[in-house]
């Protein structure tokens, strides 16, 4: 039986994102992106609705492939904004569109998410204990440090909330109950 936490036991969609997606470590590229962007997404509302919009999103930012994303220009962002299956915050969107862009010079340039996300630990998950019936921590000094980093590499909407849940997501931290 999987030790759950109480905000995974809330439905059947969230006990499975638990089980089988949050919190192992994630070295993918574009799952990377893809949960960087719904992290973002994420802001302000709750993870079971954003989670609920998933195949949603994934098929209106095709695939989140940062590349593809990137090329959206305002016909896009229109279209995104109009289609009520998805989050239609024009930050957001624009957020997306924008850390795309960004991702898409990197690898021009040699560089990856996975090799930035994991930089900040050398490629090590650190483990977290949490505290049965407590939330985790809104923010940590790690998530401050790397929201700082993708604040000055251009990166929008990844404070150091969105980046801690972001890092607890990929499992960078390791919050798992045990």
């Amino acid at each position: 039986m999987v030790n759950r936490p109480e905000w995974a036991q809330k439905s059947p969609a969230m006990q499975a994102y638990y089980d089988h997606d949050w919190g192992f470590a994630q070295h993918d590229e574009q799952k990377l992106f893809e949960m960087l962007c719904l992290e973002c997404f994420q802001s302000g509302l709750s993870w079971a609705l954003v989670w609920q919009k998933r195949l949603a999103l994934l098929e209106a930012y095709q695939g989140f492939d940062p590349a593809k994303v990137a090329q959206f220009g305002e016909e896009e962002v229109a279209k995104l904004l109009a289609d009520p299956a998805l989050i239609r915050n024009q930050l957001k969107v624009r957020a997306t569109i924008n850390n795309a862009r960004i991702l898409s010079q990197w690898y021009q340039e040699g560089r990856t998410l996975e090799q930035f996300t994991w930089s900040f630990t050398n490629g090590r998950s650190i483990r977290m204990e949490p505290v049965p019936g407590l939330p985790l921590p809104a923010k940590t000094p790690l998530s401050e440090q790397v929201a700082t980093e993708f604040k000055r590499a251009g990166f929008k909407f990844t404070g150091p909330v969105v980046v801690m849940s972001y890092l607890t997501a990929v499992g960078v931290i390791n919050a798992r109950l045990a």
